[in-house]
């Protein structure tokens, strides 16, 4: 078995593909006893649980049975020619024409990348899976086992809503009980879940422009007609567009607009809720990255000022934990409350209860905080290091758009070149950045020429060559400021 860490695949992946591979033809006979978890890790010089990792999907598609500590054993199965067609390279020799172009349709045509500067994702590796695995085990000995056998509160876990409630009202002043609580599948699911209690018939949507466009796709799915109001020229503007969209919601990310990065002032802020108690409006407040602000304190929640109880407060666990996990949850105000629970009455939660425990868990025991504070120091770091590497190998080509906050940078390339041809000329070298279009209503806008660049899920190390790369790619004359 070789195994490559440059490749782009993870090493479990390698290793689960290459067993898989020795299965299928044959190499591995059925009752063969795969090599110990410690043996091969120690064989391949790789940590254990990469291992033991290849060795659960290789259980978890039927390949193998066993279990750590006992073995993994080949299985017998019957594979046929089908499983040997989708394996293999020309896998789509089963289907016609049309029915390869269905079934690529959607399908990412990335090649090899050496530097990913994708927003979004976690570095592999960051997630604490010693803790997850102990606290999980911890909430399947525990007397709340019982709970597997019965469905659970629609709203959630009470004492993980608990434990959020107290933990907002400490970090971001967010003034609510537990009842108000309620554990959601991912910001998206929690979007469209709130939409039920609203009429797209009626109910227009003030959307941040540019903004996000995951939630915006909801908004739009669900019929909803979106009114954009411009973050990018300044708070006056903003507000003006709110102030005359006739909207019953508004969509807001006052602690990081994104993807500009603004921040909204502490005033610009009470004017919005006073324009939503005028208007018998409500504000969706998304506090997706409140824990990432690297040069000053982080400014209290919209929530926090609300005397009115017109903010409907969002948050997330993708951007500390893992976005895998798919869990959030929402803080709803009295009124939106009573018809979230006249709504989805007799609905359960579409969390599993099990990764609602050993959340609680995380918090209850202090690990919740230091996996922020771990978050916190290692993004401070990246964030740093791309904006010194982007003054230093493209200086004045570009210009940097950045509040200090988030997981990413825009950047303009100031010669005019649009996204399209500067995304091309980055993967030429090898180097993945993403555009921004996406994140607006409008088809014409002013950024065209900006790009966005996430250090969520790239080494620290790896930023500087990338960024020098980047640079040789756009600049081939002469990249490079000393």
């Amino acid at each position: 078995m070789i195994i490559d860490p440059s490749r782009e695949s993870p090493l479990y992946v390698q290793i689960y593909e290459q067993c898989k591979r020795d299965i299928i033809e044959g190499a591995l006979s059925v009752g063969t006893r795969l090599p110990p978890i410690r043996k091969l890790a120690d064989d391949l010089g790789v940590a254990r649980n990469t291992v033991e990792t290849a060795y659960r999907q290789l259980v978890q598609e039927g390949f193998v049975s066993g279990k750590v500590g006992s073995g993994f054993v080949v299985e017998r199965l019957n594979l046929g020619k089908m499983a040997f067609a989708i394996t293999a390279d020309d896998s789509f020799n089963l289907f016609n024409d049309e029915q390869r172009r269905l079934l690529s349709v959607g399908t990412p045509a990335f090649g090899a990348c050496e530097y990913d500067f994708t927003y979004g994702n976690l570095l592999p590796g960051s997630f604490p899976a010693e803790a997850w695995r102990k606290l999980t085990a911890d909430a399947l000995f525990s007397i709340e086992g019982t709970q597997t056998s019965c469905y659970n509160d629609n709203l959630g876990d009470f004492l993980l809503r608990l434990n959020i409630a107290n933990h907002l009202r400490k970090s971001r002043g967010v003034r609510c009980f537990p009842e108000q609580v309620v554990i959601q599948p991912g910001t998206q699911a929690a979007i469209q879940n709130l939409l039920q209690l609203f009429n797209p018939a009626k109910d227009k949507v003030a959307m941040e422009e540019p903004g996000y466009d995951g939630v915006r796709k909801v908004f739009e799915h669900a019929g909803f007609k979106l009114i954009p109001c411009p973050t990018h020229l300044d708070t006056e503007a903003y507000l003006d567009a709110v102030n005359h969209s006739g909207a019953r919601l508004a969509y807001v990310t006052p602690s990081h607009q994104f993807p500009i990065g603004a921040i909204m002032p502490t005033q610009s802020r009470q004017q919005l809720l006073d324009w939503a108690r005028v208007n018998d409006a409500f504000l969706i407040e998304d506090d997706y990255c409140h824990e990432f602000r690297y040069r000053t304190r982080a400014m209290p929640s919209l929530q926090s000022l609300d005397t009115y109880h017109r903010v409907v407060y969002a948050g997330t666990f993708s951007k500390v934990l893992s976005p895998a996990l798919r869990m959030s949850y929402l803080i709803l105000p009295p009124t939106l409350l009573a018809s979230w629970r006249e709504r989805y009455d007799g609905y359960y939660s579409a969390v599993p209860w099990l990764n609602q425990a050993v959340l609680r868990r995380l918090f209850e025991e202090g690990l919740w905080d230091k996996l922020v504070r771990k978050a916190y120091t290692r993004n401070k770091r990246r964030h740093e290091a791309l904006r010194d590497a982007l003054q230093r190998y493209l200086g004045d080509k570009i210009d940097i758009i950045e509040g200090g906050t988030g997981l990413h940078l825009l950047i303009g390339v100031r010669d005019g070149r649009n996204q399209e041809t500067l995304i091309g000329q980055a993967a030429s070298a090898g180097v993945r950045v993403y555009g921004t279009d996406r994140y607006w209503i409008a088809r014409e806008h002013p950024l065209g020429n900006h790009l966005l660049l996430g250090f969520s899920a790239i080494a620290e190390e790896r930023i500087a060559p990338g960024i020098a790369t980047l640079a040789q790619a756009w600049f081939p004359e002469g990249s490079g400021c000393t």
